[in-house]
Parts: structure tokens; C-alpha cells; sequence
């Protein structure tokens, strides 16, 4: 799961940092993994048709949802799991077998300052937190207390963790996400002209979804 994002991400993050569009009021996606195509057509103000590379009808069922403009607000609308993330210049949604397999975003509309970042990191976490998402793969929540911003201040700005503060969060049994607040630009910088991007990407739990695959396995071996 995470080469996937980590592959969708890096894409999220060039169209977030090339855009010099001008925001117009924002529409909304409604999506959750596992959403049909139709679904997702259905329950959003996006223009998902036009700007979508519609699901082919074969037994692959490929294809993918763009925003490549601003503003655009992601609803995810699991009932137990969602949440609202603020207006974005970019998303992908990909899909296979004509349902939401993958959802990436910077929900953001350019590259902020790092106090800028951690404060929307801070209200981020605090959605994922309310909303029963674990942590995952023995990662930690952002520490963001005053102390705890400054030196993963330094840790990111300086290359100490690749330049960036991941974090794996897992819905048991129904999704996996990578959170991450990264360095894009002047990441040495002592004035203040450093600048961050947060990436998200969601898929669906996939140490739940191999084990099942290898009861399911097992189960038609032994009848």
C-alpha cells in the first residue's frame, strides 16, 4: 500500500506546487474505498464525469477521478471512519473493478510555512483521532507541543527523517492511510522561506484483506 501512495503522492505534490490557478468557491467529492464509480458521481458537486477517466467494462474496471484545479473539499463518508478535509488544488482517485481502490490528496491549496502546516497537521490529527483511526506499522502521532514542533522542525528541515514525519493509521478491517507533513522547498532555510506540503493517501486495509484472502485460500483446500 504505501509504494502505491507514496507513487500517486509524489504526482499530488508537483500539480500542488505548479498551480498558479486562482481558487474559485469550492465543490465537494464524496468517496470512501470501496464506492462504486456511479456513487461517487452521485453524492458529489465535483464534475466527476468530465474529469475522470472513466472505469473501462472489462474485468479490470480501471480508472481514475482528477482535480487539477482548485478548490476542492474530500468528504470521506465512511459513518464510523470520516472525515472533511479542507480545499484542495489536487486529488486522484483511482479504481479497479469499477470501485474506489485508492484516494490521494495535499488538502491543501499551496505550500505553507511550517507553522502554517502544523497547525493544519494539528487539526488533521485531531479529525483522524475522533474519528477511531489507529495507528499503524509502529508509528507515532505528530507530537505538537510547542517542544515537539521545534524539533521536528529541525528533524525535517535538515534531512534527519528524509525530510518529512510519516504516519500509518488504520481503520481495522476497512482502510489503511499514510499522513505525512514533508519539506518541498528551501528546506535549509533559516528565515522563515522554508515551505511544507501535507500528503494523504487512503486504501483499503491491506493486512486484512491477505488474511482473509489466505483463510479463504485455506478453506477451499481442506473441503
Amino acid at each position: 500500500m504505501k509504494k502505491r501512495h507514496t507513487a500517486i503522492l509524489i504526482v499530488a505534490a508537483a500539480c500542488v506546487a505548479g498551480s498558479g490557478l486562482r481558487a474559485s468557491g469550492p465543490t465537494m467529492i464524496s468517496v470512501r474505498i470501496g464506492d462504486t464509480f456511479e456513487q461517487v458521481v452521485r453524492a458529489s458537486s465535483f464534475p466527476v464525469v468530465v474529469s475522470s477517466d472513466i472505469p473501462t467494462h472489462d474485468a479490470v474496471g480501471s480508472g481514475a477521478t482528477w482535480v487539477k484545479k482548485p478548490a476542492v473539499i474530500i468528504q470521506f463518508n465512511d459513518p464510523k471512519y470520516g472525515f472533511r478535509l479542507p480545499p484542495t488544488t489536487f486529488a486522484s482517485i483511482g479504481y479497479m473493478h469499477n470501485k474506489v481502490d485508492t484516494i490521494a490528496t495535499s488538502p491543501m491549496l499551496k505550500k505553507l510555512s511550517y507553522d502554517q502546516a502544523t497547525t493544519l497537521v494539528a487539526t488533521l490529527q485531531n479529525q483522524f483521532m475522533a474519528s477511531g483511526w489507529e495507528l499503524d506499522d509502529g508509528t507515532t502521532w505528530f507530537n505538537l507541543t510547542p517542544a515537539g514542533r521545534e524539533t521536528l522542525h529541525e528533524q525535517i528541515r535538515l534531512g534527519n527523517q528524509g525530510y518529512r514525519k510519516e504516519v500509518s493509521l488504520r481503520a481495522p478491517e476497512k482502510y489503511s492511510m499514510t499522513f505525512r507533513l514533508r519539506c518541498a522547498e528551501q528546506c535549509d532555510n533559516r528565515n522563515g522561506l522554508d515551505r511544507y506540503l501535507i500528503d494523504i493517501g487512503i486504501g483499503q486495509d491491506f493486512e486484512f484483506a491477505i488474511q482473509t484472502r489466505k483463510r479463504q485460500r485455506e478453506k477451499t483446500i481442506n473441503q
